[in-house]
């Protein structure tokens, strides 16, 4: 699966906590760190780099090497490492993980598409309504 693919997944889900009547933590309430009840730009890279980069780094070292980060065989993921790993010491950092995801804008296109009232933030309506737009309605 591509990472792009994986983004929108992560973006997708960040309503599903609130309904599924709270048994898991609000996934949007975790990616707004600033409590303001928007999601900014930073905060939604943040959340997005993290939902990518958490579940692979298997011994939560806080680094990634490329056996870690090679989830399937496409051979695009070892390009994808290549790019992400800045100082090409063999490892991709959290710090490296979230410049990239700040200068390629993964988070922002997905602002362009879910941020209707285009003030720069995502409101937790906004995002049920980009998630109906591609799944169907949040119940």
């Amino acid at each position: 699966m591509k990472i792009k693919s994986l983004t929108l997944i992560a973006l997708i889900a960040l309503p599903l906590a609130v309904a599924t009547g709270g048994k898991t933590p609000d996934r949007f309430e975790q990616a707004d760190k600033n409590h303001d009840g928007m999601l900014s730009l930073d905060e939604v890279n943040a959340f997005l780099v993290r939902e990518i980069f958490g579940p692979r780094d298997k011994n939560k070292d806080g680094k990634l090497t490329r056996a870690e980060w090679m989830v399937s065989k496409d051979a695009s993921l070892a390009e994808d490492f290549r790019v992400r790993d800045a100082n090409g010491d063999g490892v991709v950092t959290m710090e490296e993980a979230l410049a990239y995801g700040r200068k390629k804008g993964m988070a922002k296109e997905l602002m362009q598409k879910a941020d209707t009232n285009k003030d720069g933030k995502l409101s937790m309506a906004e995002i049920r309504a980009y998630y109906a737009s591609k799944e169907g309605p949040v119940r």
